[in-house]
Order: C-alpha cells, then structure tokens, then sequence
C-alpha cells in the first residue's frame, strides 16, 4: 500500500478454529512476507471481526500489550475493516498498520471497504468452490466404499474379520483417519457400556490397533456412539461447529485434532449391532448424499453380521443333531445318557447338563440320573420338585429362567449351582405323553440365546425320552438332521452326502445335477411376508416332487433353491425333466386371496461328462442356472466357457470400477445433423474405455457389468461430469456446440433421487447451462416406475434440460404413459433404421413412429444412417434428426471440435 504511505498492511482469513487467522498476504516496508496463523484474542483483529471496523490512530501497542506482533512490528496506527461474504459472514480482516501515528487521507476507509467487498466475494468463491469439490471427493470416497462392500461380504468369513475388514475398508479406500465397531456384549446389561470389538487406524503401527491418540478419540467419542445406538440413526459431530457438545469433550476432540465424528448404527431385522463409527481430521462438512452412502455401507456390515450369526445358530442346530446322531453309537442305558448330556452341555456352551427322572413312588421328588458341570461328570443326587424350576418343567412342558436361577435351584446341590444365572428345562414324556423326568441345561451368564437353546434342547429331550424307545426317537432325530422343516425334503447336508454315495459306489451310473431357483421369490417375501413365501415353497416342492421320475432325489438347499439328481440320466432325459419341473409351476400358486405368478431358472451339469466330484457338480450347476438367469432362460447346460466367463466378468468388474474412482474412461463425440440442411445440431457423448491390461473393452460389455454390480449411478455421474466439463473447455476456447450434448441415462441411474441434484451440481460447478444438456432414457427403462419416471422428466425439464426417449420401439410403452412424458425427442432404433429399405415391416415401424411422434408434438430423431439413401428415405417420411457413420464416426473431443465446431 505505498500510496497511503504505511508500513504493513494484513489480508487475513478466519480459520474453522475459533479464534485463529490465517494471513493471506502481509505487505511490509515495501515488500509481501508470510506470516504464521496466529490467536485474534485480545488483538486488535479481534475488534475488527466484532465491531467490522475498527481503528487506532496511534498508542495501538499500549492498548493491546499481549499482542507480540504489535511489539515486535513497533506499530502505532492501526485500521481495520472486516472482510464480509455475501451472506454478511465475516470471512477475514483487512488492516493496514504503520510504525508512527496514522495519518490516513480521506478516502481511506472507502478504499478499505472496497478492497474488503472484493477480497469477500473472492473469498467466498473459494469457499463454495472447495466445499463443492469436498462433497464430491466424499461422495466418491463412499461410492468407492460401497463398491467394494460387497466384496466384503462375500469373501470375508467370521464375524470378527468381517468387521476388521470393513474398518480396513474405511480407512483404506474411504480415507478416514480411524474407523472402529463397538458392540455390546450379548450378556451386558443396556446401560453397559460399548466394547470396541473391531478397528483400524491409518496411524498405527499395529494392524487391528488404535494408536494411543485414537483410543482418547474413541473414549472421548463414546457418547456419540452411544445416542446412534440409542435412536438408531447416523450420529455425525462437526467438532468445530457443534457448540452443544458438552465443552470438556469439544476441547479435548479439538486439542486431538478432530474435525469430524461419525457414528452409523448398525441394525438389521429390527435387531442391534453396534456402531461403526469413523473419524477424520482436516476434513470439510459431510455432503448431504455422503451421510446416506455412509448408512448403506453401515447396513451391508448390519446384513453381514445378520448372515453370518443366522448361519452360526443353524450350524449350531446342525451340530448339536449331528452329536445327537453321534451319541445314537454308544451303548444303551446309563452310557448313552452320560454321552448324550456331555454333548448336549458342549454344544450349547452350558456349564451344566442334567437329565432327571422323576421317582416311581413320589411325584414331588426326582434324582439326576446324570450331571456333568463344567465338563465333569458329577454324583448323581435327589431333590424335592416343589419351589424349584423342574416343578414348572412338570407342568408346563418347558421352563425358562434368563437370569437368577441360583436362588431358585434344590438345596440338595448343596451350593454347587450358587454360580448359576440362566436354566432352560423340558419335560420328557414317553410315547403315551406323560412325563417321565426331565432334561436341561444352565449357564454361568444370563441367557440370551433363548431360541436357540430352546430348539436345540428340544432334539436332545427327544432322544433322551426313552431308550427303550430308540428306533422311534432314531428315526424323528435323523429326520431333523437331514430333513428340512418347511419342505420336508431333504437338505442341504442329506443332498451332498446322498449324491457323495453315489459318486463313490463301487460301479457308479451317470447322473444328471439340475439346480434350481426360483425367480424373484425374494418379492414374494418382501409384499406378502416370510410366512406366506414358506407355505409357497411349500406347494413348490409338492408340484417338483410330483413330476420327478420314481428313484430320482429331490432336497431344498436353502432359500428358493432346489436341486435335484436324475439316476442314470443323460442329456435328453435330464432336459424332459427339467420340462417337466419348468411346467409344474406354470399355474399360479393361490394362497388365500393371494395368487403367485412363479418361474424358475436351471443349471443342469452331467456326471461323468461335466466333473467327477460333488463339488464341482454343484458348483458347475451354479454357474449353468446363473447364465440361464441372465439370459432369461428356463434351463441351460453347463459348458465349458461359462466358467471362464464368470471369472472374466468378475476380473473386469473390478477393473472397471478402478476406472471409475481414478477417471480412466473417456469420451466420444458423435454429430447429429439436420437432414434437411446437413448442419449441425447437436451431439451424442458416447462412453469408451481403454484398459492398460485388458485393452479396449466394448460399451457391449463392460456396459451390461455395470448394471449387472450396480455401478450405473457412479458411472453415469462420471459421464454427466466429463461431458459438462468438455462443454466448458470449448466454451473456453471459443467454440459453442450447436443445440444440446446428448447423454445416456441407464435406468438405474434415472430411479436416483439425487439425479437432478447432481446434474445441476455439475453445470454450476462448470459453469454450463442446463439447456444445453440433453438426456436420453430408454423406453423400458422409463417403465420400470413410469409414475416416478413422469415426475422425474418433469423436474428436470423445468431445469431446461432436453429429454429423447432412446431406443424407441424395442420395448413396450403405453400411450397413455408417454402422452404425460415431459420428453421433446424420440429416438428411433438403428435396428428398424438398418433394414428399412429392405424390410417393409421396419419401414411402416419407423413411419409409424415419425407419425405418432409429430402426432405427440416431439421431434424423431434417427440412429445408426449409413448410406444417403436412408437419410433420404427418413426426410421424406418426416423426420428432420439423424445420427450415424454416414455423417462421422464417434471422434475424441479434439477431433470432433476440428471437424464440426471450427
């Protein structure tokens, strides 16, 4: 500021931190300097961002004798204005000082008011700028997360590992300083606190460590962990902003360097998990899409966690029966009790098992006849029934005591069980159904379990009933091993060791494997509830049963999958069954006032002919009903290729959702003219990908990958993104296209609430007007929800974008529908576009669809012309719009700007 004649002169920005400036630019004696960030207490910044102006003329240092800088400038004068933002927030200082009383002209404060206005607005700019590019780095940050969450799933095995690798996961592609999950234990009571179970920290020495720093964090964050708990919804904590944090722990987070708490609670089927809670250091606010994408992958976890505790309880099940049928190996009597009790304390982690009989002489008394506590077998004794739990046992067939059953325990035991907290008991009764004693276990912890202690023990008492029983009881044992209970086909443990045995007899005879699921049974659980998708199974498994030929083996997998094995069966035979099973659920499945439509997808795999091993037989199936799934086939045999193609598509899903992240796709430009003028009116932005290992992969195939692992949205934001900022290069360069930029929208992407939010998001950050995008959705992509779809055309046509509906005729659309379209454009198919001057059948398709079109007020627009011919032919017939080799070939940007916009 040499003009006023002053020695320094300060443009200083507020930090988040309260009470801390950065200096942006310091002038002094002549020349710029850097300054550190500094403290504004009790400084004279600090009247300034108060007050918005303030000045001392002279006797500054003495006013303010703790400012240092003062001192060691030796500054008298000093004349301060706030730097504001357009809302009126103080964004900044601007000062300027001088060694000696100021002496400042009189346009100084209107010369210090106008440079603060500007540096304000330029602020701010940067301000909105950066927040811009942070929610988009967060939202693609979680993109990221939840592209590899199911992975996660899939390939992760205990519980343990599954929540380590999803704090990993956070901190290794979500960027996130630490990631932890904190549960409680299955016995704590709900006031206990949290344990954290599982973490990962981008500091740490140690793998599954926090570093001392992010345990203070995790300690002093508990209380957010807990409130995400408690009201099951996202907990997130902007240290800096959130003044209703108690002040201890808002310091103490600040004094860590926190800027950023989040706690997502994990809950699945109305049941509670934990929290997985992230933390982050110099991170701007969370995006209002990224708090979302965040609970999404919070729920993957929760589905996970669900999954793997569901198969742990029917493992156990498994387990405890398979003991079962191991104990129906010892001898009778007294041993096979002994045996049968340890089992049952060991599979249900009990510290004790009993079984009691009741006295033939008096009914209020009864003596164990075996006692195992801890893993030892006990001296038996007896005990008077009344006051006790077994008296409730007696009566009411089963007895269940969470907690506190110590107290209520025989005396006889004579303190050995004071230890004990949980007891479940049931009644044995003989086949004429009166009570013969009784069997049950206890537990050291209170009980949580309940069901599954109750379900499990129910298969114990029945073996236990009566030996003189054994064949019976056998028999009802081995069913529950083997058999599925809704079905009551054979399960999944009965079908491999059924098909093991006739792999490995001595002579073995062909065979044919078909796997089957149901299609789209998922929906019949989700509207007509689990209990109506069980009795529909139910019929299912009738109807399969029904058409089988007599000595083939039918058995339920699990789920909706059934499979079943044709003995000394070939490809012919296992195609007419197969037939047959298709066409036994081609009538509907009526269930009360319900009616299900079903159909079925197979994969049928030979023996010896395919593979040799139960395994791999299963597992070839799986792969045959897959492709037969996709290709909306009713049966396809396994072959060779199908097998290499999953691995392909798996290897290049991976690959494409790297390109996605790191921007490794580009963009091809294709013109559209005016047939009538040959002039540009517009251009297509077609998708292209080159990899550095697979080479140039088709949109034909990474396209369909795309949708098939759900990375549309991710990618179609990417091509909304690249083309908007295409747009504003050329505009830079002086060139503007004609009309508007055509992008494709897949129809997952168009069911996106936050579609419009993001396109305008991405013109206002390029500075493009939305009128000069144009999006094309297919016919069928739009009737997937067409009400939703009405809505959706309508907000973004109010935003002045063009709409085309793509690939026009190839699907099915009622009029009705597309009369309430807020479309301008339809898109004529280069399939009937190819064959019209040869086919009659496409050329009165493409007249009917110009006539309906300009019958509907829209413009018809027509791809893939190749030859003058068609173009001419489309001109006659009405349609003005066309696309297509004859007018260029797709081009890269440079390209198409040198042939068409210069």
């Amino acid at each position: 500021m040499p003009f006023w004649r002053v020695d320094h002169a300060l443009l200083a920005r507020l930090d988040r931190r309260p009470g801390v400036a950065t200096p942006l630019a310091f002038w002094t004696h002549g020349a710029l300097s850097n300054l550190e960030p500094y403290a504004i207490t009790n400084t004279p910044c600090e009247q300034v961002v108060t007050l918005s102006r303030w000045c001392s003329l002279s006797g500054v240092g003495d006013r303010f004798p703790n400012d240092t800088r003062l001192g060691a400038l030796s500054i008298e004068g000093y004349w301060g204005v706030a730097i504001k933002g357009p809302d009126g927030t103080c964004l900044g200082v601007l000062a300027i000082m001088h060694s000696s009383p100021l002496v400042p002209p009189s346009y100084t404060e209107e010369v210090l008011r106008i440079t603060a206005t500007l540096s304000g607005t330029e602020l701010a700019r940067q301000v909105t700028q950066a927040n811009v590019q942070t929610r988009l780095r967060s939202k693609n940050r979680a993109l990221r997360l939840m592209s590899r969450s199911h992975d996660l799933l899939m390939h992760t095995g205990s519980e343990q590992q599954l929540m380590e690798a999803a704090c990993c996961l956070a901190v290794g592609v979500g960027g996130y300083t630490a990631a932890w999950i904190s549960q409680r234990a299955p016995d704590a009571e709900s006031t206990d606190s949290l344990q954290v179970m599982a973490m990962a920290d981008a500091d740490g020495d140690v793998a599954s460590w926090l570093s001392p720093t992010q345990l203070f964090i995790a300690r002093y964050s508990a209380e957010f962990t807990e409130r995400a708990l408690y009201r099951q919804r996202p907990v997130c904590i902007e240290c800096l902003d959130d003044e209703s944090m108690p002040s201890g722990v808002r310091q103490a987070l600040m004094a860590l360097g926190v800027e950023q708490i989040i706690a997502l609670p994990l809950h699945c089927a109305e049941k509670h998990y934990g929290v997985l809670t992230l933390y982050q250091q110099q991170r701007g606010k969370l995006g209002h899409d990224e708090l979302p994408l965040l609970q999404d992958l919070a729920n993957e976890v929760s589905l996970g966690i669900e999954s793997r505790r569901r198969q742990q309880t029917e493992q156990r099940i498994q387990q405890a029966v398979a003991r079962v049928a191991k104990a129906m190996s010892a001898e009778q009597g007294g041993a096979f009790l002994h045996q049968l009790t340890a089992h049952m304390a060991e599979a249900l982690s009990a510290g004790v098992g009993f079984i009691s009989l009741l006295d033939k002489h008096d009914q209020d008394f009864a003596h164990t006849v075996t006692l195992y506590i801890n893993g030892q077998r006990e001296d038996n004794f007896a005990y008077y029934l009344p006051g006790v739990p077994c008296k409730k046992v007696l009566v009411e067939q089963e007895c269940i005591v969470t907690d506190g059953a110590a107290i209520m325990l025989p005396g006889e035991s004579c303190g050995a069980l004071d230890w004990v907290s949980g007891y479940v008991g049931r009644r044995l009764n003989d086949s004429r159904g009166k009570p013969m004693g009784i069997i049950g276990v206890m537990f050291e912890a209170p009980l949580v379990e309940v069901e599954m202690v109750r379900s499990v023990l129910q298969i114990f008492a029945a073996r236990a009933a009566s030996e003189l029983e054994r064949q019976t009881d056998e028999a009802k044992i081995r069913q529950l091993a083997y058999r599925d209970v809704g079905t009551q086909l054979p399960n999944r443990i009965d079908f491999m060791r059924h098909l093991a045995s006739q792999l490995s007899a001595p002579i073995s005879s062909p065979l044919a494997l078909l796997l089957l699921d149901l299609n789209h049974f998922k929906e019949i659980n989700d509207t007509a509830g689990h209990d109506t998708g069980d009795v529909v199974l139910k019929v299912v498994a009738e109807r399969f049963a029904s058409v089988i030929a007599p000595g083939d083996y039918l058995a339920r997998l699990g789920g909706d999958e059934f499979v079943v094995v044709c003995h000394g069966a070939d490809a012919d035979i296992a195609l007419a069954t197969a037939q047959r099973l298709c066409e036994s659920i081609d009538k509907p499945v009526d269930i009360g006032q319900q009616s299900f439509e079903l159909s079925v997808s197979m994969g049928v795999t030979l023996y010896p002919h395919h593979a040799t091993s139960p395994q791999a037989l299963l597992k070839y199936a799986d792969i045959a009903m897959y492709q037969a799934k996709r290709q909306k086939l009713s049966v396809l045999h396994f072959e060779s290729w199908m097998g290499q193609l999953v691995s392909e598509k798996l290897h290049i899903a991976k690959r494409l959702a790297v390109a996605i992240a790191e921007h490794q796709l580009r963009l091809h430009y294709q013109p559209q003219v005016d047939l009538r003028t040959g002039q540009l009116i517009g251009a297509e932005a077609l998708c292209r990908w080159h990899d550095e290992e697979l080479g140039c992969v088709s949109p034909s195939k990474f396209i369909p990958i795309a949708e098939e692992r759900g990375m549309m949205v991710a990618l179609g934001n990417w091509v909304i993104e690249e083309a908007c900022r295409q747009l504003a290069e050329w505009q830079q360069q002086g060139m503007r296209l004609p009309g508007q930029l055509a992008i494709n929208i897949a129809a997952d992407q168009f069911e996106d609430d936050d579609l419009a939010t993001s396109l305008l998001a991405f013109c206002h950050q390029y500075q493009v007007e939305a009128s000069m995008l144009s999006l094309e959705i297919t016919e069928s992509g739009i009737m997937v929800h067409p009400e939703k779809a009405i809505a959706m055309t309508e907000t973004l046509k109010g935003h002045g974008l063009g709409l085309a509906i793509d690939d026009f005729g190839t699907g099915y659309s009622s009029l009705a529908y597309l009369k309430r379209f807020a479309a301008d454009k339809i898109k004529i198919d280069i399939s009937f576009v190819r064959d019209m001057l040869t086919s009659d059948n496409d050329r009165v398709i493409v007249a009917t669809i110009i006539a309906m079109a300009t019958t509907l007020g829209l413009e018809t627009i027509a791809e893939g012309i190749e030859h003058a011919d068609q173009a001419e032919a489309l001109l006659s017939m009405g349609c003005n719009q066309a696309q297509g080799y004859y007018f260029d070939r797709p081009l890269v940007a440079d390209h198409f700007a040198e042939r068409w916009l210069t």
